[in-house]
């Protein structure tokens, strides 16, 4: 289970002012801060912890081809909260990142689009189907059938996938 995702970010300030405003249809909130960090939670299943970068690392800027982090995704209940973020971002002048809105055949029910933050971190907002988490590829499964054991997912290893529409 993940607890929170922590982002280095070159500015603070702008930083939670911007996943504040964009995130806020998904019910994210400053949680508290310092001038360390700033904890942001959507009060139910996730945080977010943007902290400045360190003096020492100001110079380097952010890839997500690069090692770290290659983008955050957040899963929404359901298509329509997809379209409400696409709708959202919109408004604020936030361009969406490769086709826009795209359903992904890589897995069943993949609904999403992509943005960045400003300092160009990509941030999915994703619908999918449950079978999502399930350890086997869904095309070797019958619909209804999952992989998982009751209590827990099976170890294996990861499903990488090449090539999408989203501006990788």
């Amino acid at each position: 289970m993940i607890s929170h995702v922590e982002l280095n970010v070159s500015n603070l300030q702008r930083s939670v002012s911007f996943y504040q405003t964009a995130l806020a249809p998904l019910g994210f909130v400053a949680a508290d801060s310092s001038e360390e960090y700033a904890r942001l939670s959507n009060c139910r299943d996730a945080v977010i912890v943007l902290c400045p970068v360190s003096a020492a690392y100001e110079d380097r800027g952010y890839h997500r081809r690069g090692i770290g982090l290659g983008h955050l995704a957040l899963a929404v209940a359901g298509r329509q909260l997809v379209d409400d973020m696409a709708a959202r971002l919109d408004a604020l002048g936030i361009d969406l990142l490769g086709d826009g809105l795209v359903e992904l055949g890589y897995r069943r029910g993949y609904y999403t689009l992509a943005f960045e933050d400003p300092d160009r971190i990509m941030i999915e907002i994703v619908h999918h189907d449950p079978y999502y988490y399930a350890a086997t590829p869904w095309s070797r499964r019958p619909i209804g059938q999952a992989s998982c054991p009751v209590g827990g997912p099976t170890h294996s290893a990861p499903n990488r996938t090449s090539g999408s529409s989203l501006g990788r």
